[in-house]
């Protein structure tokens, strides 16, 4: 009963610096908006005393068809996730997925 009213996360990163999550599978994650990654354990509310921000190193990842969010960002909304191999963005190795902030965004020179 509970899984049919909550909206989980499969992982929610540590508040830890250079903290690795390699080879990890994530499968049947299409209900209530479950997400498979979550950021900074121990920061669900407003009134948490930590900053987040921490560097998490992504490799391995696979995502079956059901995933729809792969990350929720949560309280204080300041992850920095490495994705060294590009199964986490998509993207390809090395790239980077962080909340949307205006000072992320600028032109390449």
């Amino acid at each position: 009963m509970y899984l049919e009213v909550a909206s989980p996360h499969g992982i929610i990163t540590p508040r830890t610096e250079n903290f690795v999550i390699k080879n990890v599978r994530f499968y049947n994650f299409n209900w209530n908006e479950a997400a498979t990654l979550g950021s900074c354990s121990h920061c669900f509310h407003d009134a948490a005393t930590d900053e987040g921000g921490r560097t998490v190193k992504f490799s391995g990842l696979y995502f079956d068809d059901t995933v729809t969010i792969k990350i929720r960002y949560q309280t204080p909304y300041s992850a920095i996730y490495a994705d060294l191999d590009g199964t986490l963005t998509g993207l390809g190795a090395n790239t980077w997925a962080t909340p949307h902030r205006e000072s992320h965004m600028w032109d390449s020179c």
